[in-house]
Parts: structure tokens; C-alpha cells; sequence
């Protein structure tokens, strides 16, 4: 039985949201002490629609970023000397998405958003130090099992151009809305994960969550420390899911193009081991990655050459 990542069928629809130009990148900081001090939203469960609009800005993916994440994820080969790796370009612009989703305009709360899968589309180099055009939005607001569903897109083009370079989806949940005259589909049956051959492992030590955050600006208190994690109702600090697929890819990435997607089933606490199966079919690296104690799965990956 083949292990592979369920990710939505869906594509992007840019050309349906008017542009909300912004001039830089608000830190990720900002953003988080924003839904912290409460200014945001008052509470509430019921969502209607999202913005009509597509936030952009004109960025670079600096080489102080690129050193920094090959060094933490033990990267080489090709990627990272003149063309991005995957995740740093993500890094980049997952600033201006938090951006986007921590306004007030957005229905849904940032806080307690719960990262369900992400994919990847790597089509062409993306260049270090140079500038280039981030664009980001909001599609597919959709009931789930467990709350509501929403697709956050992000494309990454080349300005002077205008070639499509990169982009991604992000399918997040939020438990704490429902979708109005929407009823909730069934949880869908899944199979009980029967764990493969163990052909790798990570060592995960525990401030693995402290260190991708120095690298990423994404200090979100549920990776700091077992104390910050817990202050948010959590019972430990765990591992950014992002990390994952940043350790799935390295060393791994090839010249554009190539896909890449995986799918959340469990975070991964800190510290932790973490066993791992991989599994080249044709022109597909299909990964697992899972608590070998408890048989739990944490993440299912591919990554894909075109």
C-alpha cells in the first residue's frame, strides 16, 4: 500500500480578486501581536464570505535567509546557490499571507488556525537577492467535519516578466466557525496507519522550535517552549509543520520544475524521533514520517520531478 498525501484538487483563481497593493512585508510578529491584543474581531461563529481582494508587494528572498535555512536544514547541492529553496521562498511570503489573514476584514480568526496540508508548485528558478512580485488570497471557504475549511494561495512572478515562478496552497481549519446554511460533511474513514519499514529518522532536540523560528521570524508561541505551548492550551511545545517539509526536501530538491506536497496528520513534540519511509515511484518521492512508539502518524509527503 502506497503512502501518499490526500491533497485537495484545486486551482488558483487570481484573476477574480481586485489588488490590495502593500508596500513591504509586515514582520510576523507584528501580525501575531495584533491577534493578540484582541483588536481584531469580536467573537463570533458564523462567517459569510471572504474578501474580494489580493494582497501584493514587490519583495526580495535575501541570501541572509537562504544561508541561514540551508545551514539549519543541512541543505546543498544546486538549490540555494542561485535559485531559492522551496521553503525560504514560502518563508518569504507566508509573511504577507499571516498579513492578510490577521486583518480585520478576514473571517476567520488567526488564532487556533490549524495548517491541514500544503502544496507547491516550483516552476521556474526563483532568485536570490532580486526582486520579485508576491501576491497573496483567500479561496474556497468550505464547510468541514471539523469547523471550517479555507484555501490561502500565494504566486510569486517575476515583475518585469510577469512569469509565474512559484506558488503554493495552503488548506487550513478553523474549529471555531461554522459556515452558515452549510451542513458539516461526515469525518471521511481512513484507514488505521500501519507503519512501513523504517529506512530514516530525525532527531528533533527541543528547541528545534526556537531555532526554525530565528530563521523563518515565525515565533508563534506553541514552538517556543513546553511553558509558552501550554499557555496556549497546548499540552507541549511542537515542531513547525513547515520544518517538516523543509527536512522532507533537503537534499532533495532539483532544478525547477518540480511539485512538492504534504499533508498534516499529528504535530511532531519537542523533543521527539521522528521514524521516516521513503519511497521513489518513477518520478515521485512519496515520504512518511511518524511516531515510532506510538505508531502515530505525524506527515505524509512527495515531492515530484516534472
Amino acid at each position: 500500500m502506497m503512502l501518499t498525501p490526500n491533497i485537495v484538487d484545486s486551482h488558483p483563481t487570481p484573476e477574480k480578486f481586485r489588488v490590495h497593493p502593500v508596500e513591504n512585508i509586515p514582520p510576523l510578529t507584528k501580525s501575531y501581536a495584533r491577534v493578540a491584543a484582541g483588536m481584531l474581531r469580536s467573537k463570533r461563529s458564523q462567517v459569510i464570505s471572504l474578501p474580494d481582494t489580493r494582497w501584493e508587494t514587490t519583495a526580495r528572498i535575501s541570501r541572509e535567509l537562504v544561508d541561514s535555512y540551508n545551514a539549519l536544514m543541512g541543505a546543498s547541492g544546486l538549490v540555494g546557490q542561485n535559485s531559492a529553496p522551496s521553503v525560504a521562498v514560502h518563508i518569504t511570503a507566508f509573511g504577507l499571507s499571516t498579513a492578510m489573514m490577521a486583518d480585520r476584514r478576514f473571517p476567520l480568526p488567526l488564532q487556533g488556525m490549524v495548517h491541514l496540508q500544503h502544496k507547491v508548485w516550483h516552476m521556474s528558478d526563483v532568485p536570490i537577492d532580486q526582486p520579485v512580485r508576491i501576491s497573496t488570497w483567500a479561496q474556497n471557504l468550505s464547510p468541514h467535519h471539523a469547523g471550517t475549511s479555507v484555501e490561502v494561495w500565494a504566486q510569486v512572478n517575476d515583475p518585469t516578466t510577469d512569469k509565474l515562478l512559484w506558488q503554493s496552497m495552503a488548506l487550513y481549519l478553523s474549529k471555531s466557525v461554522i459556515l452558515p446554511g452549510s451542513p458539516r460533511p461526515e469525518r471521511p474513514e481512513r484507514p488505521n496507519f500501519q507503519p512501513p519499514v523504517i529506512t530514516g529518522q530525525w532527531e528533533l532536540s527541543k528547541d528545534i522550535g526556537r531555532r526554525y523560528g530565528a530563521v523563518s521570524g515565525d515565533r508563534n508561541p506553541i514552538h517556543l517552549s513546553n511553558l509558552s505551548a501550554k499557555a496556549l492550551g497546548m499540552p507541549g511545545a511542537i515542531a513547525h509543520g513547515m520544518y517538516a517539509a523543509g527536512r522532507m526536501l533537503a537534499g532533495r530538491e532539483t532544478l525547477a520544475p518540480y511539485t512538492w506536497a504534504i499533508e498534516f496528520a499529528s504535530p511532531m513534540r519537542l523533543p521527539s524521533r521522528v521514524a521516516l519511509h521513503y519511497d521513489q515511484q518513477g518520478d515521485r518521492l512519496l515520504v512518511a514520517g511518524w511516531n515510532a512508539k506510538r505508531e502515530k502518524l505525524h506527515f505524509l509527503g512527495e515531492i515530484q520531478q516534472h
